[in-house]
């Protein structure tokens, strides 16, 4: 499993991580055709950067000039109208979300009509959309980052003079470990602030998990600081073997709808729960049950225990640590006469053992095409052998 982990040395801006990603491996032409289907002029150019002696990637967006202030309405059907990754979009409209919520908090304005003035730029929407698609392009499953640095002094922005960190900045941030430095600089924008956040759940550590170290990446920023340099590392591996990071979170729950169980479940599972399910049990006096069960991070124990009790109504958690032992694997597309669908392949010692269709794009498949869903595996499963994709 890819896993990236962001290491913001100086800075964290939406410029910045795109750089990182791309100086770690992910191929900039390939961002760049992907992100055409947002259906907006844009180029983007990269330099080298030397930063304190370190060698980085500085990026910079160029555009038509524009006067629009797109809002999270308009931003997010921009996204989900085009032909991006799926976990690209969800990132990206999840990121943009939680931009909106907070600059509504802000302003006193419903999140749906806030206007983003500089992050409705083109600039910006390539910069936060481009580091969602930079990670697909690598293969990253899950994210992790370091507590994301603030500094002071006053900035310039579409309302005027405001003070770093931005107060959306903050609002985005609320609930999460920061570091504060003594720089006159905005360190973190709103857009970093954002990306970062969705990508991690709001979760920073320094604490990266076990990996296999593939490749490392340094986006640079604009600004000097005096005493740090303004660099984010992406640190790009592979989570595989045996793991004993992982933590096993169990509550008995006799007094939920069924409905209510299912919901937690798939919420733990879209908050990042690598899996989630339910046991029925019987409890005291035969009383019938359900043990919901999640895995979860370590990092993350405390952040999905209470998303758990929040949504279950439980009143404790147990938690334990697990190991396990985990295949490699890579998504690959079929083309089929009736559509594209992604295939899951598996893989042990070098040597792909199973392919699997994604479950979401066959049922697709299915309801356009009137196909059985069995028919419409059995098709996958043949062009994947077909193409040698595993």
């Amino acid at each position: 499993m890819s896993h990236v982990h962001f290491q913001p040395i100086g800075g964290a801006a939406g410029d910045m991580t795109l750089a990182a990603l791309v100086h770690a491996g992910a191929p900039l032409e390939e961002v760049s055709a992907v992100l055409e289907g947002l259906g907006v002029g844009f180029r983007i150019a990269a330099e080298p950067a030397q930063v304190n002696g370190v060698g980085s990637l500085r990026l910079a967006v160029g555009c038509p000039p524009e006067r629009v202030h797109r809002d999270f309405r308009a931003v997010r059907e921009m996204i989900e109208a085009s032909d991006l990754p799926a976990r690209a979009k969800e990132r990206a409209v999840g990121a943009f979300r939680r931009l909106a919520v907070a600059e509504g908090r802000v302003h006193g304005r419903d999140p749906e009509e806030v206007a983003f003035h500089e992050v409705g730029a083109v600039d910006s929407i390539v910069d936060l959309v481009g580091s969602c698609v930079a990670l697909e392009l690598l293969g990253a499953e899950t994210v992790s980052c370091g507590p994301l640095p603030l500094g002071g002094g006053v900035v310039r922005a579409a309302h005027g003079p405001l003070p770093a960190p931005g107060p959306a900045t903050l609002e985005i941030l609320k609930g999460s470990k920061v570091r504060w430095e003594e720089e006159r600089h905005e360190m973190t924008t709103p857009t970093g602030a954002a990306l970062l956040a969705e990508l991690t759940g709001g979760t920073f550590t320094d604490a990266a998990p076990p990996m296999t170290l593939r490749s490392v990446g340094y986006g640079a920023g604009r600004a000097r600081f005096r005493g740090v340099p303004n660099l984010l590392r992406a640190v790009v591996g592979e989570l595989e073997g045996v793991r004993g990071d992982l933590v096993l979170l169990e509550a008995n729950v006799d007094d939920a709808p069924g409905e209510v169980l299912g919901a937690a479940v798939e919420r733990l599972l879209d908050e990042g729960a690598p899996d989630a399910w339910l046991e029925p049990i019987f409890m005291k006096r035969g009383r019938g049950a359900y043990k919901l069960c999640a895995l979860a991070p370590a990092g993350d124990l405390e952040r999905l225990a209470r998303l758990l009790m929040r949504e279950t109504g439980t009143l404790g958690v147990r938690h334990h640590p697990v190991g396990r032992t985990v295949a490699g694997r890579r998504t690959v597309e079929v083309e089929l006469p009736y559509g594209r669908c992604r295939v899951k392949v598996g893989t042990l010692d070098g040597e792909d053992f199973i392919a699997a269709p994604e479950y979401a794009d066959a049922l697709r498949l299915a309801r356009e095409s009137g196909k059985p869903l069995s028919r419409v595996y059995a098709d996958v499963r043949v062009a994947a052998e077909r193409d040698e994709k595993w």
